[in-house]
């Protein structure tokens, strides 16, 4: 193979690499800025969840995060639409993964019956232990456009609060200083 060619085809994969990449900006940009129509069921939470660490193990085989389970048995079933809540979770739990990096950590996901201003529903927890958001932070983490990533355009978090606000739940932060975050999300079982 010539030098002219081998230059052609290194060429070629970073602009395919590239256009793979903005797709997939242009992707999340429209699902934050299209209206959800939901189409609600009612559903276990439990599995939902279970998939978006899966999805989260497959894509960092060879992490040293340690997940940790702790779910209520006999959670009763809540009207979601079921895809739209699969990415909430995934998007918490892809940023748990991403903050915790290559060093690993803790994971833990807690799923639990809860009560928000008098609407019974389930509670998700998701907690790592990577190094935290910064209080002054903590209230722009779920606007659009707004991150901390080099790689990142800041709209994983405002499109979960978009879902969660669709389904007339409650997304919530918590972050001690230097000891991980706590993201946790209640939806309502009415």
């Amino acid at each position: 193979m010539r030098a002219s060619d081998r230059v052609a085809v290194e060429l070629a994969g970073y602009i395919s690499s590239e256009v793979n990449r903005l797709n997939s900006i242009v992707s999340r940009f429209l699902d934050f800025a299209r209206p959800h129509e939901l189409e609600k069921h009612p559903q276990e939470i439990t599995p939902l969840v279970e998939r978006a660490l899966t999805a989260a193990r497959e894509r960092w085989p060879e992490s040293k995060v340690e997940v940790e389970r702790q779910y209520d048995a006999g959670l009763a079933p809540v009207p979601v639409d079921s895809g739209l809540c699969e990415q909430v979770f995934l998007n918490l739990v892809m940023n748990a993964y991403e903050a915790m990096d290559a060093q690993g950590g803790k994971l833990r996901v807690s799923i639990r019956a809860a009560n928000f201003r008098g609407r019974d529903g389930v509670e998700v927890e998701i907690e790592d232990s990577g190094p935290g958001i910064p209080e002054n932070l903590r209230e722009q983490v779920f606007n659009p456009f707004f991150t901390t990533k080099q790689s990142g355009v800041g709209l994983g978090l405002s499109i979960v609060s978009k879902i969660v606000d669709v389904h007339g739940g409650r997304l919530g932060v918590e972050s001690p200083t230097g000891q991980g975050a706590s993201l946790w999300v209640f939806l309502p079982r009415e």
